[in-house]
């Protein structure tokens, strides 16, 4: 599985992203809107130069939807602890594999009620994100244009977030997500064992997980095989 550079921890609802992650996001504005504070409270100028001080791929940003909100971004060193539910998560995720998905019944954007029990006898893919994800805003494109693709077909699209209806609403205003998203969506992501956002699922008629996709620059080649191997 190739490594996402986003987070979860499950009992904090905290997000955490390393430093490559948040700053490919090709989106000039959204990188000058975040201010990066040090542990200490102070605010981080030149992320290059702290990389050199803690170490390469030792960064990690720690935030959550008030922070989003705010732009602001908490520098937190990776420590052993965060290896350790990295190598769990991991392997968490492997074990899903050929195994029914954790049922879930979670709200739209619009006040819709969708439930994956419901949804038995169509191939499902689900999309953990959130707004402020660069990772996950970047393959966004690529996820539209699959959901175009199988738009006649039987085929559903789910965006799941634990951001609030009202925030993704207005990330929705600024960039479009063809995806029929499902927000406030904690316990879900949690029964789901996310750990890295963006991770996909792919799950067939029959309510098997069949594919879990972390970030991928091949997302849509990726999500279109394992689909297609369900049709």
């Amino acid at each position: 599985m190739k490594t996402s550079k986003f987070l979860l921890y499950a009992a904090a609802c905290l997000l955490f992203v390393n430093m490559k992650g948040q700053t490919s996001t090709g989106d000039d504005s959204s990188k000058k809107s975040i201010t990066f504070l040090l542990p200490n409270g102070e605010v981080l100028k030149n992320l290059d130069s702290l990389e050199n001080a803690w170490g390469k791929g030792q960064i990690l940003f720690k935030h959550n939807e008030e922070d989003d909100k705010n732009g602001v971004m908490h520098l937190v060193k990776k420590s052993s602890d965060f290896k350790d539910k990295e190598t769990k998560s991991k392997k968490a995720l492997a074990d899903m594999l050929h195994t029914p998905a954790p049922e879930f019944e979670l709200k739209d954007v619009n006040g819709k009620v969708w439930s994956l029990k419901e949804l038995h006898g169509k191939t499902v893919v689900l999309n953990f994100w959130f707004t402020s994800c660069a990772p996950c805003i970047k393959e966004i494109p690529e996820l539209n244009k699959l959901a175009a693709e199988y738009k006649d077909k039987e085929v559903v699209f789910l965006g799941i977030t634990y951001n609030t209806q009202e925030h993704v609403e207005a990330f929705l205003k600024k960039r479009a997500f063809n995806y029929v998203q499902l927000t406030n969506a904690t316990e879900t992501i949690n029964k789901y064992n996310i750990f890295y956002f963006p991770t996909s699922f792919v799950i067939n008629k029959n309510g098997i997980i069949e594919g879990v996709l972390e970030k991928s620059e091949t997302i849509y080649h990726d999500l279109k095989t394992i689909i297609d191997k369900e049709g």
